[in-house]
């Protein structure tokens, strides 16, 4: 039976360079009508969407009512797809991800999907971008559950409905590089492949006990071994 392997993306397989965050105040801004100057700094390592925009929008006093936030996202996404596809854009692919992925295809033990904090169609948006859209067979997203420790049970949903197989706990490992992908681990009792090239140093992600910590994905043949063995 293959392993499920569920990949953050942000900090983990990508990193936009800060169009994400950039887009989020781009669109409070237009929202709102205030300046990203007048709002706290975004907390957005590990965190959802949802959660996100639950704070944005206590910040600036306005009610968290659905449509109010479907407009948002809708301002942000169209944000977003501006950022990415500027020719100023600065993003890029981390260390060894595209080959890490081809390998995991390759060796055809494991199933791989997703398990961000983005909403869906940013994340689609951000893997578009960098040609790694059809990596993925589905996931868990950020317009899922504002809390990321209840992401994990709708990843196995959905990948059990879209490859036919069920996964026990043993057999997931969460990869992610903040605090919050290894408590979102935790909360289903998997394993987390912590990663430091995101906001977090390795050194800093050890401290909350993942299964394993590495500096980064580059080294193919070992991340491979340790992932499939």
């Amino acid at each position: 039976m293959p392993r499920l392997l569920l990949f953050d993306i942000d900090g983990t397989l990508l990193d936009t360079g800060g169009a994400g965050g950039a887009s989020l105040l781009d669109a409070a801004e237009e929202i709102f009508g205030v300046s990203r100057d007048e709002l706290p700094p975004l907390d957005l390592a590990g965190a959802t969407d949802g959660g996100v925009l639950r704070r944005l929008f206590g910040q600036a006093g306005r009610d968290f009512e659905p449509e109010a936030v479907s407009a948002y996202l809708d301002c942000y996404l169209g944000h977003l797809h501006r950022r990415l596809h500027d020719e100023a854009f600065a993003g890029q692919t981390l260390p060894g991800i595209g080959a890490l992925l081809t390998a995991l295809e390759s060796s055809g033990g494991a199933d791989i999907g997703l398990l961000t904090g983005n909403v869906r169609r940013g994340a689609e948006m951000k893997l578009r971008r960098f040609d790694l859209g059809s990596r993925f067979v589905d996931g868990a997203f950020g317009d899922d559950a504002e809390d990321r420790n209840l992401l994990g049970p709708v990843a196995m949903r959905r990948m059990t409905q879209a490859t036919g197989r069920t996964y026990s706990v043993e057999e997931v490992i969460v990869i992610g590089d903040t605090p919050k992908d290894i408590s979102c681990a935790h909360a289903i009792g998997a394993r987390c492949l912590a990663v430091g090239t995101g906001h977090f140093q390795a050194e800093a992600l050890r401290v909350h006990q993942p299964w394993l910590c590495l500096e980064s994905l580059a080294e193919t043949e070992r991340v491979c071994e340790l992932l499939l063995s």
